[in-house]
């Protein structure tokens, strides 16, 4: 089953349903499709034409009873791929509404495995320094591990530079700080946590329910909007860092 693959790429639930339904049948009569994909008749027939104008879906020529077969699922490439120029296209003037009405203080909320993913985009948006105290490298998750190291090689190219204390534990995980690189100390065993704090810009970021290249589930990350602030928190750091013995630094970034 596909569904929950063609939800996330743009599709509506009846939308999906259907796709995967000819899939696996084929081709199908609006009763053969209703009955496979579960779903109302009268919702196949007006699902069925938003996916032929969408360019996934074709009817059957000639026959006496209306028969639908599914395009070959690499039109659904090309289907994200014109969301991403139309998005692309829309992103700049949307960037300047943004910029005009963004406020200098602001407290937000990410959440989740696609949280992780805003937070860093923000970072390289921001594009600025960061600071990490009680680094796990949660960014290696199994689930955005991908993303995270494509992350990383546009933070090379931007020249976003780090310094990261990280819990002891990440001395058994080499690449992690390899990937990541900038300077970086560790901090003593007990003093581990599940929890770490970044600074960029003018953000705080802080957040808990990890542990070294694991995120949680339903992870959340504060992110605190306020210069007084990320610069308050950054004389902390420093403190910490300059009270630590030295560690090294990776010279992947």
């Amino acid at each position: 089953m596909y569904i929950e693959v063609l939800n996330n790429i743009g599709l509506s639930t009846n939308e999906a349903r259907i796709y995967n339904a000819l899939l696996e049948i084929k081709t199908g009569t609006v009763s053969a499709i209703s009955k496979h994909a579960g779903i109302d008749r009268r919702n196949v027939y007006d699902t069925i034409h938003r996916l032929i104008k969408q360019g996934l879906v074709y009817q059957i020529m000639p026959r006496k009873t209306l028969t639908y077969a599914p395009v070959s699922p690499e039109k659904l490439r090309e289907f994200v791929e014109e969301k991403v120029k139309e998005l692309e296209t829309a992103l700049p003037g949307m960037l300047k509404k943004f910029d005009l009405v963004s406020p200098t203080q602001q407290i937000s909320i990410f959440k989740g495995v696609r949280g992780l993913k805003s937070y860093i985009n923000l970072i390289l948006k921001t594009g600025r320094n960061v600071y990490g105290l009680g680094s796990k490298g949660s960014w290696f998750d199994p689930r955005v591990k991908n993303f995270s190291i494509r992350a990383c090689q546009e933070w090379k190219k931007k020249k976003i530079k780090g310094k990261y204390i990280y819990d002891a534990e990440i001395r058994n995980h080499p690449e992690v700080i390899k990937w990541i690189g900038g300077a970086y100390k560790f901090l003593p065993a007990k003093y581990s946590s599940n929890s770490s704090l970044e600074i960029f810009g003018d953000y705080v970021v802080i957040y808990s329910g990890m542990s070294p290249k694991e995120l949680d589930d339903d992870i959340s990350f504060f992110v605190l909007r306020d210069k007084t602030l990320a610069h308050d928190y950054r004389k902390w750091f420093d403190l910490i860092w300059d009270l630590l013995p030295a560690a090294g630094k990776s010279g992947k970034k």
